[in-house]
């Protein structure tokens, strides 16, 4: 079997997950828009602001929210890179292992680049470091 059928047999296998990823894209540059509008109103935010006590919670929403939109920025990078996977042919495939990531993983993740063992060591080796 060549390289290029063996690709298109990859795409169809998870043309759902593809579909499912490009709704979650889609939701979360809606969700990020809407978070860049209200960081980005003034006239909204500082309405009814009087004291230090208020522009430092509006100083503080601001800060949640931005902390919110790179996370968003985290997950649009990492919808990307899956979609890009999934036409190379490589999505499904533990990027540590190489072994197949289980079907119900990558339901509940679908951007996922590690099966859940190696996810694990992942996770392990980070929070030492991090000692």
């Amino acid at each position: 079997m060549n390289k290029a059928i063996k690709k298109e047999e990859k795409e169809d296998e998870f043309e759902g997950v593809r579909v499912r990823l490009l709704e979650m894209q889609k939701d979360l540059i809606r969700e990020s828009n809407a978070e860049i509008s209200q960081i980005l109103n003034k006239e909204d935010k500082y309405n009814g602001v009087s004291d230090d006590g208020d522009i430092a919670d509006v100083a503080c929403r601001d800060s949640l929210q931005a902390a919110k939109f790179n996370r968003h920025l985290k997950q649009l990078r990492a919808i990307e890179e899956a979609l890009s996977r999934i036409h190379e042919g490589t999505f499904g495939i533990c990027e540590d292992c190489e072994e197949k990531i289980s079907s119900g993983r990558l339901k509940a993740m679908p951007f996922a680049l590690r099966c859940v063992e190696c996810q694990e060591r992942q996770e392990m080796i980070s929070s030492e470091s991090e000692e």
